[in-house]
């Protein structure tokens, strides 16, 4: 199973935000998209981001090696999946879009 984005967030049952006071420091606006594998526990099994700013990579997988996602079934046996994150990390400068450094939203 392969999930997009969205689904992914409605997915995620506990949310670990970002813990990089570096990245809240600067300025700077970057896209970051990161594959999820899924264990069937629900469990991050391994994180590996597409695309993204180079200093932003390291703590968006972390942060999200600390998630948990709702555990899914297939013919009554659990199953891992993949998934898709997409954020848009923006700390100043960010116009209209008060999305922050942040994971959470």
């Amino acid at each position: 199973m392969l999930y997009k984005s969205d689904e992914m967030k409605k997915l995620a049952t506990h949310k670990v935000d970002l813990d990089s006071p570096v990245l809240k420091q600067l300025d700077f606006r970057s896209s970051v998209i990161v594959a999820v594998l899924v264990g069937a526990s629900g469990d991050v099994v391994c994180v590996k981001t597409i695309s993204g700013i180079d200093f932003a990579r390291q703590p968006v997988e972390k942060a999200l090696r600390g998630w948990t996602f709702v555990p899914k079934n297939q013919n009554g046996k659990p199953v891992a999946y993949l998934g898709q994150l997409d954020f848009l990390l923006c700390n100043l400068g960010c116009g209209d879009e008060a999305f922050g450094v942040t994971l959470l939203k």
